[in-house]
């Protein structure tokens, strides 16, 4: 099978809504109605699965194990989609409700943090994609019941104990340590602009001789620098090298000691003069530096555990038919 034939085939499936029987006789295997599965009395099709994965970056993947990836991102996202319908039918069961006020204050919410605070433009969105705002305003309603649901579920009920956090940090001290980081000072010289210009060599040369006669990296930087940390004395602070720079820049730093400047490198015209200011290497946290992260570890570590246990029992409490994703073949 190609690796577009999965993909179109789902596509196909999804809109095959006349088909008179779900299963056939001679091939039970086979899908006919593009239906993923049944909740209860609900159904999700693949239709509304594949809306889902078609966000997810799987055509990133290498193209032989395009379509493998392409099959977990649909289990994985159909599993979600059971889960919800689960949660928001035991929302219902338990006769929770939102106020209006809440569903609207949202709707502001996104339409300020994505919309420029213009509801036109929310409104221009969800006609181009052919949603209905009233489906949209019910989605909204139906993810923040499960946020409620889950709140009283699982996150109020997460609650490592100080033992618990010592524990941890016990037997896990390498994992909780400072990050490797180095203080940076650059001057950068820009290329020269037309015939005549000083190279960035010979401007070069002239800084190696300020330093040499004692004038501070800092006043040279804010006298020669033509970028933004020019005013600041050309620092960076403390940095990931490799997370900032290009590897020509990475390579020198790493020949440096701290309190050490490097001969002008050039990349693409302009000259960059670094000075390795301080290093810093990784070291283990102290219990009370770590331990923050720790119960932030933890409080994951029991809300992932508390959220299965929830939805298992949902599960187990419901009627759940899930069809195996045709081949295509």
């Amino acid at each position: 099978m190609s690796r577009l034939s999965l993909s179109a085939g789902l596509f196909a499936l999804a809109g095959f809504a006349s088909a008179q029987g779900l299963l056939t006789a001679k091939n039970p295997a086979v899908l006919l109605d593009g239906v993923a599965a049944y909740v209860n009395t609900e159904m999700i099709t693949i239709g509304e699965v594949m809306s889902e994965v078609r966000r997810s970056p799987w055509a990133d993947t290498a193209p032989e194990l395009r379509e493998k990836r392409l099959r977990e991102l649909y289990t994985a996202t159909l599993n979600a989609l059971v889960d919800r319908k689960l949660i928001l039918a035991a929302a219902r069961k338990s006769k929770m409700e939102l106020q209006s006020w809440a569903v609207d204050n949202r709707i502001r919410e996104i339409v300020a943090n994505n919309f420029d605070g213009d509801q036109t433009k929310l409104h221009n969105l969800l006609a181009d994609r052919k949603i209905a705002f009233e489906e949209w305003k019910k989605n909204i309603e139906e993810d923040l019941l499960i946020t409620a649901m889950r709140y009283q579920q699982v996150e109020k009920r997460v609650a490592p104990t100080p033992s618990e956090v010592r524990a941890e940090y016990e037997a896990n001290k390498g994992r909780y340590q400072t990050e490797t980081a180095t203080a940076v000072s650059m001057i950068i010289l820009d290329p020269p602009e037309q015939a005549g210009d000083e190279s960035v060599e010979a401007r070069a040369a002239k800084v190696a001789e300020a330093l040499k006669a004692g004038t501070s990296f800092a006043s040279l930087a804010k006298t020669y620098s033509r970028d933004a940390k020019a005013s600041e004395g050309g620092s960076w602070g403390k940095v990931n090298p490799e997370d900032v720079f290009r590897r020509e820049i990475v390579e020198t730093l790493a020949k440096l000691s701290p309190g050490e400047t490097s001969p002008v490198v050039v990349l693409d015209g302009y000259g960059y003069i670094v000075r390795k200011d301080e290093q810093q290497d990784a070291r283990p946290l102290t219990f009370e530096e770590a331990a923050p992260y720790v119960e932030s570890h933890l409080r994951m570590r029991q809300a992932e555990k508390l959220y299965k246990e929830w939805t298992d029992r949902l599960r187990a409490e419901s009627y759940i038919k899930v069809f195996e994703l045709p081949t295509g073949k």
